[in-house]
């Protein structure tokens, strides 16, 4: 599954495969508006007891781990779920907590609006691929052999009992 990358605070804040979102690009946009300190840092966040509890209740909810430090890389950093993402963020700030929480709220409605019309689009290919489909049909059954041919054949037979100067003087052509 592709998870949306959000922006706070102008920073885009990464997401990894699973879900985690980057703490540290988090923090990155809190202290750029001034709703946090250098020193509240994801790894300080971390090593709070009742945050520890919180992790491991995620995980076991979500069988994802909710909480992953890599250290080095391109990848390095405090990565974690959407609610601890939340959580981190109130940490910091109340002001930013909101800030962050409506900015995935905005990510969810989206998809959904999305979603939705994903589904309207799907119901009126369908529906038109049913009528192109009875248009097809109906070209068919028209067509070499069908319908055309019998009625070009009874025309051919009436033209051929009638008489042949009213038919050069009519100048009918068959279609």
């Amino acid at each position: 599954m592709k998870y949306p990358t959000v922006s706070v605070n102008g920073v885009s804040v990464r997401v990894d495969s699973e879900g985690r979102y980057n703490l540290n690009d988090l923090h990155s946009a809190a202290v750029a508006n001034g709703q946090a300190t250098e020193s509240q840092r994801p790894s300080n966040f971390t090593k709070s007891k009742s945050i520890k509890v919180f992790v491991d209740e995620l995980t076991a909810a979500t069988k994802i781990a909710a909480l992953k430090t890599i250290n080095g890389g391109p990848n390095h950093g405090v990565w974690g779920l959407e609610l601890v993402a939340i959580r981190y963020a109130a940490w910091l700030n109340p002001k930013f907590e909101i800030r962050v929480y409506n900015t995935f709220r905005e990510c969810v409605l989206d998809v959904v609006s999305n979603m939705n019309r994903l589904n309207r689009l799907d119901l009126l290919i369908a529906s038109e691929a049913k009528e192109v489909s009875s248009c097809a049909r109906t070209m068919n059954r028209w067509g070499v052999g069908g319908r055309k041919k019998l009625l070009n054949g009874t025309r051919d037979r009436i033209v051929s009992q009638m008489d042949p100067d009213m038919v050069e003087l009519m100048e009918v052509k068959p279609y």
